[in-house]
């Protein structure tokens, strides 16, 4: 949830150098966790939180379905259209975000793995 963006958003303006446009955006039924860009890419990137659990071995990632992977897409699309004119040239990318944080009450990071370009036509 709100926790794995907040650490998500964070990674992407230390790590990636990305900066960030919008978080939580809608349009109609369809969404994006966190929009962000650079000289070259506007980024769609959707975040998934999961708890370390040794009897759990699915990928946070594999949460995103067709369907979902479907409305990114559709997302991307119709964001793009809205775009100011000094962000219309970049290259739309939908990224995937897994945050992995421990098992205990009181959330701790233990790994972040970001997929680029995880979805596509």
């Amino acid at each position: 949830g709100i926790y794995g963006e907040d650490i998500c958003e964070k990674y992407l303006k230390k790590q990636k150098k990305l900066k960030i446009l919008a978080r939580n955006r809608t349009i109609g039924h369809l969404e994006a966790d966190i929009i962000a860009y650079n000289k070259e890419f506007i980024v769609f990137v959707e975040v998934k939180t999961r708890r370390v659990d040794k009897n759990n071995f699915v990928r946070p990632a594999d949460a995103v379905n067709r369907e979902k992977r479907t409305n990114l897409i559709k997302f991307a699309y119709a964001f793009c259209k809205t775009l100011p004119s000094k962000l219309k040239d970049k290259t739309p990318r939908i990224d995937v975000c897994e945050v992995f944080v421990t098992a205990e009450k009181k959330l701790k990071v233990c790994d972040i793995n970001y997929i680029e370009n995880a979805v596509t036509k």
